[in-house]
Order: C-alpha cells, then sequence, then structure tokens
C-alpha cells in the first residue's frame, strides 16, 4: 500500500520535484531591465522590457518550441471573467484610459505567467539568486541615498527604490522567495547548497532595507501559524537554531545606521498611529459603496481616494487602499472583485492542502510563502503592479504542479487500497 510521509527538512534523498530547466528564467530576469517611456498621444506610459520578452518569449516556445499552454482550471476561468469586466468597467468608467489599459494589461500578463508556469514552473534556485539580486539592488541603494536629502526615517524609507520598484513594493515580491530559498537548503548539497543559503540571507537583507514592519510582522507571523506543519515536515529545534542564527549573522553584517533607523521609524510609528492609511482604507470604501456593480475602474482608485478624503491632496499621493480585498472591490466591482479575491482564494487553499497532506519541505515553503504574502495583503496591496504579478503568478503556478502530484499520488493510494 501507497502511503504519504512527511520528510525531512535536511537529510539524504530529499525529494526534488522541480530540478528540470526551461526558459522561463528568461521572463523572470527581464524585469530587472526595467523600461522606456512611450510618447503616446501626449502621454509618457512606461513600457517595460518585460512585455516584449514575454510576447518573444510566447512566440518562440508556443510556435517554434511547440509548448503546449494549458488554459483549463478555475484560476484562468476566474481570471477571464475579471478581464472582461474590467474592460466593462474601464469602458463605462471613461476617465484615464491608458492606466485602465495598463491594468489590465497586468492581469492580463499575470495570467499567462501562470498558465505557463505551472506547466514548466523554474526552479527554486533560479527563484533564490533571483530574489538575491533584488536583495543586493536594494543594499546597494541603500549605499546611495543613505547620505541624500531625506526627512526622518520615514523619509529615508519613502527615498528607497530599485528598478522593481518602491520599497514597501519589493518587499511584499521579497516575501514569496524567502521562504522557498530556505527551502531549496534542505534538499541541495555542496555549492548549490551554499548559494541558496547566502540568497536567503541577501533577500532577508534586503527586506530589513526596505524597513517595511507589515513585511516584517508577515515573515514571522506566517512561519509561526504554520509550526504544526512545519514539524509535521521535519522542522526540529536544531533547524530552527541555525535559522535564527544565520538571520543573527545577517543582521549583524548590516551597516548600523540601517538598524538604527529601522529601530526608530517602528518606535516612531509605536508612539504615532497611521491614521491616514486609516483614511485612505474608509475613503477607498466609500468609493466601492458608491460603485458596487462595476467599481470606480482598473487603475482608477486613486482618483477616487483623492475626492473622498478629507484632505485631497494628500490622497492623490496613494494609488490604492493599502488593503487588497478593499482594493479588488473598489477597484472592479463586487463580481469581479469577488472573483479575484477567489483566484488568490484558491490559491491559499492548494498550497495549505499540499502542506497537509504532502508535508514535502517545497510544499511547507510554498505555504508559507503565500500566506506570508496575504498577510502582508491586508496592509499593502501590490497586485496593481506586473513585477509582482510575475512573481506571484509563478509561485502560484509552482503550486498548482506541486497540488496536481499531491492528487496523483492520492488516487494511486486509492488504487492501491481498492486492489487489496
Amino acid at each position: 500500500m501507497t502511503t504519504l510521509r512527511p520528510q525531512g527538512f535536511i537529510h539524504e534523498g530529499v525529494h526534488k520535484p522541480i530540478n528540470h530547466r526551461n526558459g522561463m528564467w528568461v521572463l523572470l530576469w527581464s524585469l530587472f531591465l526595467g523600461g522606456i517611456n512611450v510618447h503616446l498621444a501626449g502621454r509618457e506610459p512606461v513600457l517595460l522590457y518585460f512585455d516584449v520578452v514575454l510576447l518573444l518569449w510566447l512566440i518562440y516556445y508556443v510556435f517554434w518550441r511547440g509548448l503546449s499552454i494549458d488554459l483549463s482550471g478555475w484560476i484562468l476561468r476566474l481570471g477571464m471573467f475579471c478581464l472582461f469586466l474590467e474592460t466593462l468597467s474601464a469602458v463605462v468608467n471613461y476617465h484615464d484610459t491608458y492606466k485602465s489599459l495598463a491594468a489590465i494589461k497586468i492581469l492580463g500578463c499575470g495570467l499567462i505567467v501562470y498558465a505557463v508556469a505551472r506547466r514548466t514552473p523554474p526552479s527554486p534556485v533560479t527563484l533564490s539568486v533571483w530574489g538575491a539580486v533584488a536583495g543586493i539592488l536594494l543594499l546597494v541603494n541603500f549605499q546611495t541615498v543613505r547620505f541624500g536629502q531625506y526627512e526622518g526615517e520615514g523619509g529615508l524609507k519613502d527615498v528607497i527604490e530599485i528598478v522593481l520598484g518602491r520599497s514597501n513594493y519589493v518587499a511584499s515580491i521579497l516575501l514569496l522567495l524567502i521562504p522557498i530559498a530556505v527551502a531549496a537548503v534542505s534538499f541541495h548539497k555542496g555549492t548549490t547548497r551554499w548559494i541558496c543559503t547566502g540568497s536567503a540571507m541577501l533577500m532577508l537583507a534586503g527586506l530589513i532595507v526596505t524597513m517595511s514592519r507589515g513585511a516584517m510582522l508577515a515573515i514571522v507571523l506566517a512561519p509561526t501559524l504554520s509550526l504544526p506543519i512545519l514539524f509535521k515536515a521535519g522542522l526540529r529545534i536544531k533547524h530552527a537554531v541555525l535559522v535564527l542564527v544565520l538571520g543573527g549573522a545577517t543582521v549583524f553584517l548590516l551597516p548600523p545606521d540601517l538598524l538604527s533607523a529601522n529601530a526608530a521609524f517602528i518606535a516612531y510609528r509605536l508612539e504615532n498611529t497611521d491614521e491616514d492609511r486609516a483614511e485612505i482604507m474608509r475613503a477607498s470604501w466609500e468609493s466601492f459603496i458608491q460603485n458596487p456593480l462595476l467599481g470606480v475602474g482598473p487603475g482608477q482608485l486613486g482618483r477616487a481616494i483623492a475626492s473622498h478624503v478629507q484632505v485631497p491632496d494628500y490622497g492623490q499621493q496613494y494609488m490604492n487602499a493599502h488593503n487588497l480585498v478593499l482594493d479588488a472591490l473598489a477597484e472592479n466591482g463586487l463580481p469581479a472583485g469577488l472573483a479575484l479575491l477567489a483566484m488568490v482564494g484558491i490559491v491559499l487553499y492548494r498550497a495549505l492542502r499540499a502542506a497537509v497532506f504532502h508535508p514535502t519541505v517545497l510544499n511547507v515553503a510554498l505555504w508559507v510563502a503565500i500566506l506570508a504574502a496575504v498577510i502582508h495583503k491586508m496592509v499593502e496591496a501590490s497586485f496593481e503592479g506586473q513585477h509582482f504579478q510575475v512573481i506571484f503568478w509563478t509561485v502560484a503556478g509552482i503550486v498548482e504542479k506541486e497540488a496536481r502530484s499531491l492528487s496523483v499520488t492520492i488516487h494511486a493510494s486509492k488504487e492501491a487500497l481498492i486492489s487489496l
């Protein structure tokens, strides 16, 4: 009879479910190329090099290499439903066509990446090294701006930015990759293990550079809530101690002024509540109440917020509600908003199911990564960004591939039981 057995965090012969090579790494690395401003009808929208690379990649792999992309499944069906309603909302809420088209394009590209990733996902090592580069860029940027002009620790946080985006936004991306890098350490040996270890440490350093309190809380809260699953997967005290030692070493190697800036910023926020963010969330909810069916339009939430906050000039600085639920409902309306939330919920459920019923190191890491990202999304919405969507739906594709492997294993177990 076939049985499902948990696999330890570090031992000989740990299963490596994703170790094949494919060309999806090209898409990920093209995100670091940034983009160019295109002059169009008096506007200068940004065209990411990723968009061009994705188009060429699809032409090459689909038409030349014969890659079959499966468009079935609930996530893609709900995604198509969202795209249809977003297009309808953009027509009804005719305010800024370029922003609406950009928002629709971002979700569309995310769905394409998901369809590709669930067939040919990148390896955990690829994701780890990619995240390490993001961490290095953050450290370099901090060294550049640390002696610049800014007002207080909050001002320092606001000027930290790399090609992927602002500090909080990059933090939301790193949350998805740090657990995967830690998992990759356990099922690799030799040089690859050290590469993954260094990548995890660099990503942690980058996360500290972002000074994102929500991200730091999420990366602590997600594994804490998942301790029963972690122990089931083989986590032991010695592994936790090792992680803490490496994390402590990372913090020790960081510039002292970065640590003092983080401490001062956290202390400041503890003493002074962020009433502005609560005001932004309230304005977003009012925007939804006034437009419950189709929302205010894709990419139009910033304009709607500005008309509801008590100080309009302040509201214009923000383009989202800092909350995934409010963002989805206010921009897209109830039907499309619920569909988008359902897509995220399906990914979360599949990750949890795989982690509970087949607690391999990778499955548990995927669950922790998705959970951390969702927790962070309650205080910082990042779905309006192309970079985050690419990484999120890439990880979601890996989750589905692992979930399918679990279904095959469970089916084989049932067949074995019936044969007995």
